[in-house]
């Protein structure tokens, strides 16, 4: 039998299965290439000064001492993006598997109370089959994938986007469905959701990132931050509330 402090323990998950990513980490790796570039013209201006010479052992312009800032910038650049690929897919893991367990845990706790939870049980079905885990390693290292590494990328914000729409589709119906069994009771809860996941095409995504030389993928990729960020905010507020209202039967 489901009891409410085995709910309230899914809630509690959330502190390790939500992270909220702050929005300039992902843009982290380019603002390091920009400094590269920026050290990059700055030591080829300075290298074709006329007291420049390649042989002062302690020449901070040395080409070996460039070569080496610059091959940590770019390393560093390169392990930050596959640490925010990464993270953006554990996070979409972890956060779909938590609310697989809450949902069910509260169909299965109204269920044993009585309750008629037919609608609840389908869209849990419907959970189960479409919300299937991705492997974040994997696909953190595709991108690198020589002549196709650029378009498998393009295809994990694609399914980033398309997979969190769609999950708060399903978390929309599921308290939908609640609220009207909750209100059959007596049971006030009618949660109004202020931050919304948006539908956004790939395609046309696509489409404005090479009309404006790939600009508009730094618009996409702060979508991938920020729409997450969102949807586990609401879910703090939905939960809380939903608890309060749980206690009440």
């Amino acid at each position: 039998m489901v009891e409410l402090y085995q709910i309230e323990e899914y809630v509690r998950r959330r502190e390790y299965t939500d992270y909220i990513m702050p929005v300039w980490l992902p843009f982290l790796p380019l603002i390091l290439m920009l400094v590269g570039g920026l050290w990059f013209a700055f030591f080829a201006w300075y290298s074709a000064q006329p007291y420049y010479t390649h042989y002062y052992t302690y020449n901070p312009f040395h080409p070996v001492v460039f070569e080496t800032y610059f091959f940590i910038l770019t390393l560093l650049g390169v392990a930050i993006n596959v640490y925010v690929v990464y993270k953006w897919i554990w996070r979409r893991n972890e956060h779909f598997k938590r609310q697989k367990l809450l949902l069910n845990a509260i169909k299965d706790f109204l269920k044993e109370r009585g309750f008629n939870v037919g609608k609840l049980e389908m869209i849990c079905m419907d959970v189960e089959v479409e919300e299937t885990e991705r492997n974040p390693i994997l696909w953190a290292l595709i991108q690198f994938i020589p002549y196709v590494g650029g378009i498998l990328l393009i295809y994990v914000y694609h399914f980033l986007n398309r997979d969190f729409f769609m999950h708060e589709i399903r978390e929309d119906a599921f308290l939908e469905g609640i609220s009207r069994l909750l209100s059959d009771a007596g049971i006030d809860f009618n949660y109004i959701r202020f931050s919304y996941v948006r539908d956004r095409n790939t395609i046309l995504y696509l489409i404005l990132t090479l009309i404006t030389f790939g600009f508009f993928v730094l618009y996409w990729v702060y979508t991938l931050t920020k729409d997450p960020n969102n949807h586990f905010m609401e879910h703090r507020k939905w939960e809380d509330q939903l608890l309060n209202a749980l206690r009440r039967i």
